[in-house]
């Protein structure tokens, strides 16, 4: 989990290079899920509201006796600067919430073969 966005940062760049490494084409858009935990609902669902506004699909739900995962998403393509972007909005409204930030991910995208065959 990150402390601080720094080091987030540092994680974005680092999970980056091993998906380029995998063939990702970071430039074809695909669907990004950001994690959140809080341990009170009401900074949850107003952490939640606050996304939302900004166009990220949410959902929220219990996550043991005392916790509570925001899942948040977006489509977007993942290129260095769009993902910082995105962390940055999603991890400041996180954290103004008084909830830890636990990392983003998404599926690996490829470009259509071309001629439908393998």
């Amino acid at each position: 989990m990150a402390r601080d966005l720094e080091a987030q940062r540092a994680m974005n760049s680092e999970q980056l290079a091993q998906r380029v490494k995998m063939g990702d084409h970071l430039d074809i858009a695909r669907v990004i899920e950001h994690f959140a935990l809080f341990t009170g609902r009401k900074e949850a669902d107003a952490a939640r509201a606050q996304l939302t506004a900004e166009g990220f699909a949410t959902s929220l739900k219990r996550s043991g006796w005392s916790k509570f995962e925001l899942r948040v998403t977006q489509t977007a393509t993942i290129e260095a600067h769009e993902v910082d972007d995105m962390v940055c909005r999603v991890f400041k409204v996180i954290e103004r919430n008084h909830g830890s930030y636990d990392g983003w991910g998404g599926p690996l995208a490829y470009p259509p073969t071309l001629g439908g065959t393998s």
